[in-house]
């Protein structure tokens, strides 16, 4: 029934109302703490599916930034495995189905933290991570802008993050090639990856600076490791001063 409601209801009767509110939320909370500057917004096409795979450095400023400067709808793959309570792990997948904005659980992080309070299982893991995939894809399949963070953890975090200095990064993990494989097989057309830089400058009113590259295609790539170490160093150049 939620897949239903997802995939119909949702994006006929209310979606530009609910990309409308999810903006003007992204602008109050912006206000007075982040300016964005953006570069490369060309290379994101105005019509048709596309994958962004960006630097996460920070656990809110990197959506917001991406609410200041991208001008067509996307969905963000998120992880809820920080929730430590059945309220908040109810709102925050309420609010994911609405946004469309597929939901994953990380397997270290559900490890560490949640087997004991019960919120989630390791079978929990794979049944979200098939979802968000699922879910993933199919956005491509209708066109949208999938933006992933392959690091899976940011800079900067209220709960934990494995990197230990603001300048690390982590290497990205593999799961955006799968949801590129199984979206680019239902459409038989090849679906453009776009490396998005993220860096910021501290202070009372933050800058974040957001740079978007030329995108990559998959099947210019025989090897997909070589793949993913090309778009991990898009990456960094693109994040540098």
């Amino acid at each position: 029934m939620l897949k239903h409601l997802m995939g119909d209801v949702v994006p006929r009767r209310g979606e530009f109302l609910i990309e409308k509110a999810m903006r003007a939320i992204a602008a109050i909370l912006a206000a007075g703490r982040l300016k964005t500057q953006a570069t490369g917004m060309g290379n994101v096409p105005a019509q048709g599916p596309a994958l962004i795979v960006a630097r996460h450095y920070h656990h809110l400023y990197d959506g917001l930034a991406l609410f200041a400067a991208m001008p067509r709808q996307f969905h963000i793959v998120v992880a809820i495995d920080w929730v430590k309570n059945r309220r908040v792990q109810w709102f925050m997948q309420t609010v994911n189905w609405i946004a469309r904005w597929p939901t994953l659980l990380r397997a270290d992080a559900v490890a560490r933290c949640n087997y004991s309070t019960g919120l989630f299982s390791r079978a929990d893991v794979a049944r979200y991570r098939r979802s968000a995939l699922g879910d993933a894809a199919e956005l491509l399949v209708q066109n949208r802008v999938v933006v992933i963070f392959p690091e899976s953890y940011p800079n900067i975090d209220p709960n934990y993050t494995p990197k230990r200095n603001l300048d690390e990064f982590l290497p990205f993990k593999p799961g955006f090639l799968e949801i590129l494989g199984a979206a680019e097989k239902k459409t038989n057309r090849a679906i453009p990856i776009i490396p998005a830089g993220l860096r910021y400058r501290p202070g009372a009113c933050w800058e974040a600076f957001l740079k978007l590259g030329e995108p990559v295609c998959r099947e210019h790539f025989s090897d997909p490791v070589q793949l993913l170490r090309l778009l991990e160093e898009r990456v960094r150049e693109l994040s540098a001063e």
